[in-house]
């Protein structure tokens, strides 16, 4: 792991669903998406390649959720089936990589339970309404 890099845990509610994922330790990039899904949810979200994200329990992982997909049916999300929490999910915006939601974070404390500061967390808006161009302008710029 780079110095820059800190492991983190993102969990439902219940604790049920857990995943742990790196990302800078400083400072980190969410996007805030308005389309009808993350609109409804008020999710903002900080997207991660999969390399750097696993399950905390891979075995019990999809008996634990329930899968939900519409339109296209290119992302993947899968709710805790307990508490009904989204931890992360796999975007339609970002093939390949992780959206981890930024409130089922506890940023103070490492994947391992050391104390830690924060990161900066810096919000950009995503155009999902108009997600065809959005996400041309966002993997231009990836």
């Amino acid at each position: 792991m780079a110095s820059s890099s800190q492991e983190y845990t993102a969990r439902c509610h219940c604790g049920k669903v857990q995943g742990r994922f790196l990302c800078n330790k400083d400072k980190v990039y969410a996007l805030d998406c308005n389309c009808t899904d993350c609109h409804m949810r008020q999710n903002v979200h900080v997207v991660v390649p999969a390399k750097d994200f696993s399950l905390v329990n891979p075995e019990s992982y999809e008996d634990n959720t329930t899968l939900y997909q519409f339109l296209t049916r290119t992302a993947i999300r899968r709710f805790c089936s307990t508490c009904g929490v989204l931890p992360w999910y796999i975007p339609r915006s970002h093939p390949g990589k992780f959206a981890i939601t930024i409130h089922c974070v506890d940023w103070t404390q490492t994947a391992n339970g050391t104390k830690t500061s924060p990161p900066v967390i810096v919000k950009e808006k995503f155009d999902g309404v108009n997600w065809e161009d959005s996400a041309k302008r966002f993997n231009d710029n990836a």
